[in-house]
């Protein structure tokens, strides 16, 4: 049973493990048809690599590990685990998030070459190549702690805004208005005390 709880709250994190930024790129739409008649060169396919081989700092998994760190914080079913587990699925996730990077950019590649012209891959390395560019990559990686924690600061008032059109829309009485806000609140992984106060009447 125990490794059943642990198992199910690994593949949780491992949703919330990767910047947005990566997320996003990785999920990011297969070209038209149009566009996938023609392959990209050989000498895009090297571009966009070398571009996000740039982009992947070392200092990625320390980053990750400590963004992991801020979920189990946040999240009260995830506290419900022993510290030996937390560290064990916290230091795992890390790891194994770390480790799908290459696979990652092997994928994310074609999009990148066939989106962006020779051109203008060539100025992204140049410039992510350069001292300034290769500081702003570093600084990209270390502020995403800060910056997922500034975006979580406005998802209550969006939950609250939510739950309230949308029972306006479908006329829910106030004691479902309440378990509603609480469904979301738990399902962003918020506690009671994440929720924006009430407004005055």
């Amino acid at each position: 049973m125990r490794f059943v709880i642990v198992a199910a709250a690994a593949a949780v994190l491992m949703g919330a493990a990767l910047p947005s930024s990566v997320a996003y790129a990785a999920e990011a739409p297969a070209p038209a048809p149009a566009q996938a008649a023609d392959a990209p060169s050989a000498r895009k396919l090297e571009l966009s690599r070398r571009y996000l081989d740039l982009m992947m700092t070392d200092q990625f998994e320390g980053v990750i590990h400590q963004m992991l760190g801020e979920e189990f914080a946040n999240d009260a079913d995830m506290q419900s685990l022993p510290d030996a587990d937390r560290r064990f699925i916290i230091g795992l996730t890390a790891e194994l998030t770390t480790d799908m990077v290459p696979q990652m950019i092997a994928e994310m590649v074609p999009v990148y070459a066939n989106i962006f012209t020779e051109e203008e891959l060539v100025a992204l390395v140049e410039f992510y190549d350069s001292p300034m560019g290769r500081s702003i990559a570093e600084k990209s990686v270390q502020v995403m702690p800060e910056a997922n924690r500034a975006v979580m600061a406005v998802v209550p008032q969006m939950l609250e805004k939510m739950a309230t059109r949308m029972c306006q829309h479908y006329g829910c009485s106030p004691a479902e208005l309440e378990e509603l806000r609480r469904g979301m609140r738990e399902g962003a992984g918020m506690s009671d005390s994440a929720a924006p106060p009430p407004r005055a009447k």
